[in-house]
């Protein structure tokens, strides 16, 4: 909107004032507002504001009320050249979006083949890039994969049909080439870690069979020769208890003789009766003998007995060494499986396995 440009008024004392209370919208401006205010203060200030009679205090709150209903006159006007305004504006929204939709609806509709057909050129790539996305995840498995899980996955890449991506047929071809050779490349490596495990459970039960045998044939070897100690230690005792006997029997039969060479002259029955204690004494010493080879068989027998029983014992001990060693065998073949699946490579899960087994790490223990 133009305006045309009002002159301040420089001589009239009240003109400011008087074009205050005749507004128009031409001079409803920041600059005549501006210039008007500043035309009134000069008007206003140059008047004699005396205050010490009665006349120039009432001259005083006349002007200043002037000056207030002016302020009123111009707030009221401005209020209503507002208000006129916002009709104008609230009409040309109105007219603003009759032209908007009316021709937003146009363009749609117009653009709809268009539309459609970007939005199904969209879906297509779309399926396309996921089917992309698809065969690359194909090489990506949980963990540590099984060999079978891993030729499974490799015929799945195999059997991928790239005839259907269109403009992305390259691209197929190439991301199923790379996961047949990613896949191609893992079986591998999972066969031959099939084959060193399978050679390494091989090698620890040949060992395992080798130190059984050992430990038989020890325990066997020690149990022949306690036997034998036990045997030579029994005869030994039956010796030098016969030997003891004999000596005895000997040494009676000596007194006997003497006594009956000295006893020879007084009776032929003394001499009789010598001979009869002799015959006594050769009878308990063989029944000597006898007790002797019966406590000596006695010995050997509970010896035998006592043998058979340490051997027994070192059997059910050496069974449950050998239970204790495959149940530990076991448990710590489980823990490095487990830490070669966390990733760990199996000469290190080995390594950390046995540590812990011996104690070797503080605060760390396996339940067995």
């Amino acid at each position: 909107m133009t305006t045309d440009t009002l002159e301040a008024p420089k001589t009239e004392t009240g003109k400011g004032l008087a074009i205050i209370a005749d507004l128009t919208p031409e001079i409803f401006t920041p600059e005549k507002a501006a210039e008007i205010v500043a035309d009134v203060r000069r008007e206003v200030l140059a008047i004699d504001r005396d205050v010490s009679t009665k006349k120039g205090r009432d001259a005083i709150a006349s002007m200043a009320a002037k000056i207030a209903r002016s302020k009123t006159a111009a707030d009221a006007f401005g209020k209503q050249l507002k208000a006129d305004y916002k009709v104008k504006v609230d009409a040309i929204d109105g007219i603003r979006r009759i032209f908007w939709d009316g021709l937003e609806a146009l363009q749609k509709e117009f653009r709809a083949p268009l539309t459609e057909f970007e939005e199904a050129e969209k879906a297509r790539v779309s399926r396309h890039e996921s089917a992309l996305a698809d065969i690359a995840r194909l090489t990506v498995l949980d963990g540590v994969p099984t060999t079978d899980a891993i030729a499974d996955r490799l015929t799945v890449a195999q059997a991928v049909d790239t005839s259907t991506f269109q403009e992305f047929t390259a691209r197929a071809e190439a991301a199923k080439a790379e996961a047949v050779g990613k896949l191609a490349m893992m079986l591998e490596a999972a066969h031959q870690r099939d084959a060193e495990r399978a050679e390494l459970e091989r090698l620890r039960q040949e060992a395992a069979e080798r130190e059984a045998q050992a430990a038989r044939e020890k325990a066997e070897q020690e149990q022949r020769e306690r036997e034998e100690r036990a045997a030579e230690q029994a005869r030994q005792e039956a010796e030098r208890a016969a030997a003891a006997e004999r000596t005895r029997v000997e040494q009676e039969a000596r007194q006997i003789q003497e006594k009956a060479e000295r006893e020879k002259a007084e009776a032929e029955e003394r001499a009789a009766q010598a001979e009869r204690d002799r015959l006594d004494a050769d009878r308990r010493a063989k029944e000597a003998e006898e007790r002797a080879q019966q406590r000596a068989e006695e010995a050997a027998r509970q010896e035998r007995q006592r043998i058979e029983g340490e051997r027994k014992a070192e059997e059910e001990a050496r069974s449950r060494r050998e239970a204790d060693r495959t149940h530990r065998a076991t448990v710590n073949n489980a823990a490095v499986a487990a830490l070669t699946a966390a990733g760990l490579s199996y000469g290190d899960a080995k390594t950390a396995i046995t540590a812990i087994a011996k104690g070797d790490v503080p605060r760390v223990s396996i339940a067995y």
